[in-house]
């Protein structure tokens, strides 16, 4: 038996089923008496091909020509077949053949046949009869094995069409290559592929085919077909071979009249749970269809068909996708089930009811930054240098407080030689009186009030070496320590103090909002380092001046503090929002889009 196994095994039509096979056929052929010769034809090729002999008795040796007439006519009948044969030659007189149908479901796919001789003392009805029996005992086991090779081998045949559409580039290339890969493997006259557009089916790709012209009759059969078995989603077949529930087939009854083949069925295309396409097979008349091809065309659609419609979806224009999009998500509110996009419809219009009635505070938000109310700037009264920074940026000051000096040498030795030529003249003065000279006491005088004038001077510019604060303030700005002993050139600014009780606001509005604004209105504001503590203002004046930054125009908008809490410092930055009246929420959220539309149409009008 080992032996036998073997050499069927090395067969050229063996497949992985063959060994199991001939064991079954090897047992019943020595149970049954008188058997000479056995085979067994199953469909391990595919749902295209013919049934094959997998398997024969005794191994390695030919079977007779009359047991395979018998097997290939018991497939081709659906039915027992015994002949006998009373007469001819003395080899083969009493001897007959007696061929079993295998079925796997409502398909015909394969026979067991053998050939008997004449055993003495026989009846030959009854012993027929009895090894009929015996055959179809065990079939039943024989089908299943044969039914699950079949659906591997399908299974296999669906994976190498997936592979060719997955080796494509586009989609119109994967579909054509698809197409015509079927048609090939399953001996079709056409196949065709067609998307769902609008509602309705559109062939894109035929076999054997790069282009076609949509306009002919045939297209329009083929859509009309296609959109028969998407609408009861179902494949649909004419004839039907299948005996199943009663299905509409009068589009494909007519595209097989039109197109004068044998047969046409189509298989729908589903992806996410819907139908997105169809593929349609016509075949000639002389091959038909069987319910096996339609199961393999089946397990085709529903490899091949998610791979074709996604790259469908990706060539497919930005525009189409949203419409479909949009009308997938319309769909869904009205087929049955699906609770929660029901819901989320149903909530988005009441927010979008809500919305255009119910009305609110516009509020205009800008950028704002925090400076005092008066700025003073410290500067320097004479050229010098400096000679000491007591204050620098962010110390706070008091009214006359010396934030700085500056080198006061040279205006001290200045003032003394003022002062020592002020003595010489009130001495020739004094001189000048006692001799009673009049005219040299009038010369003396003015030189002494000149004199006197030079002191004053000198004076005031001692007093402006001396920085110091003009009121209680902070210091904004300056900071000498790090250049002691640099000159400075006067009217040079050292320092800038601003005031700790008085403040303005300095709002950047943007120029689409400056319209909604006015003196006197209210808002709040928010600074960075006070987010959770809101402060009231007022605005109080409107710059018609715009100041362009970062590529957007702004409008300078000042306010003022109506109250103000310990702590603020100029340059303090945040967000304010001012008030600007009442109006519905949703002109409120889509103002923006609007006035951009506005503007778009206005330039795009003649």
């Amino acid at each position: 038996m080992a032996e036998a196994n073997a050499k069927v095994k090395s067969a050229p039509k063996a497949t992985s089923s063959a060994t199991p096979v001939t064991g079954w056929l090897a047992l019943h052929c020595r149970a049954i008496s008188g058997t000479t010769h056995g085979l067994v034809l199953l469909d391990q090729e595919g749902p295209a091909q013919e049934p094959v002999c997998v398997a024969q008795w005794p191994p390695g040796e030919a079977g007779s020509r009359t047991v395979m007439d018998a097997a290939r006519t018991a497939v081709r009948l659906r039915r027992v077949v015994i002949r006998e044969h009373a007469g001819g030659a003395e080899a083969q007189r009493g001897s007959a053949e007696i061929a079993v149908p295998v079925r796997h479901g409502n398909r015909c796919i394969g026979a067991v046949a053998i050939r008997v001789g004449h055993v003495p003392g026989e009846g030959g009805t009854h012993t027929a009869k009895a090894r009929v029996d015996i055959l179809e005992s065990g079939v039943s086991w024989l089908a299943s094995l044969a039914g699950d090779a079949a659906a591997k081998s399908r299974l296999t045949s669906a994976l190498e069409v997936l592979a060719t559409a997955v080796e494509q580039a586009s989609f119109r290339s994967a579909a054509t290559a698809v197409t015509t890969e079927l048609a090939t493997r399953l001996g079709c006259e056409r196949v065709s592929l067609g998307v769902l557009r609008r509602r309705q089916m559109r062939v894109e790709a035929l076999s054997h085919s790069t282009s076609f012209d949509a306009r002919t009759n045939l297209i329009s059969d083929l859509g009309a077909a296609m959109d028969e078995a998407a609408d009861q989603d179902s494949t649909i077949s004419h004839p039907d071979p299948r005996d199943a529930r009663v299905r509409i087939a009068l589009a494909h009854e007519q595209l097989v009249r039109r197109s004068s083949v044998g047969a046409a069925w189509t298989v729908p295309l589903a992806s996410r749970g819907e139908i997105v396409g169809a593929l349609t097979f016509e075949r000639p008349e002389q091959k038909g269809v069987d319910a096996e091809t339609i199961a393999f065309c089946e397990d085709v659609a529903a490899l091949v068909g998610p791979v074709l419609i996604l790259r469908h979806e990706v060539e497919t224009p930005w525009h189409e996708r949203l419409r479909a999009g949009l009308r997938h998500r319309a769909s869904l509110l009205i087929r049955p089930g699906h609770p929660h996009a029901k819901l989320a419809a149903i909530v988005a219009l009441a927010v979008l009811g809500f919305l255009a009635v119910a009305q609110g505070e516009l509020r205009i938000s800008a950028d704002a930054r925090l400076e005092g109310r008066v700025q003073r700037a410290i500067v320097a009264g004479i050229d010098g240098y400096i000679a000491e920074a007591t204050s620098r940026a962010g110390d706070t000051v008091r009214k006359g407080q010396l934030m700085g000096r500056l080198d006061d040498r040279d205006v001290i030795l200045k003032k003394r030689n003022w002062e020592g030529r002020e003595a010489q003249l009130i001495r020739e003065y004094r001189e000048a009186i006692a001799q009673h000279d009049r005219s040299q006491v009038t010369i003396l005088s003015s030189q002494l009030q000149q004199t006197r004038a030079e002191l004053q001077l000198v004076a005031t510019e001692l007093a402006r070496t001396q920085l110091v604060a003009p009121f209680d303030g902070i210091v904004v700005q300056g900071d000498l320590s790090q250049t002691l002993g640099s000159p400075v050139e006067r009217g040079a600014v050292l320092f800038e103090i601003a005031p700790l009780d008085g403040y303005r606001i300095i709002l950047e509005v943007d120029e689409r909002d400056i319209s909604h604004l006015a003196r006197g209105q209210s808002g709040r504001l928010a600074l960075t380092a006070l987010p959770g503590d809101p402060l009231s203002l007022t605005v109080s004046r409107i710059l018609p001046v715009s100041v362009a930054t970062d590529g957007h125009n702004y409008f300078r908008v000042e306010a003022q503090l109506d109250a103000g809490p310990q702590g603020l410092r100029p340059g303090m930055e945040g967000v304010a929002k001012i008030d600007a009246g009442r109006n519905r929420y949703i002109w409120i959220w889509t103002r923006g889009l609007l006035d951009w539309l506005r503007l778009r149409t206005w330039s795009w009008l003649p």
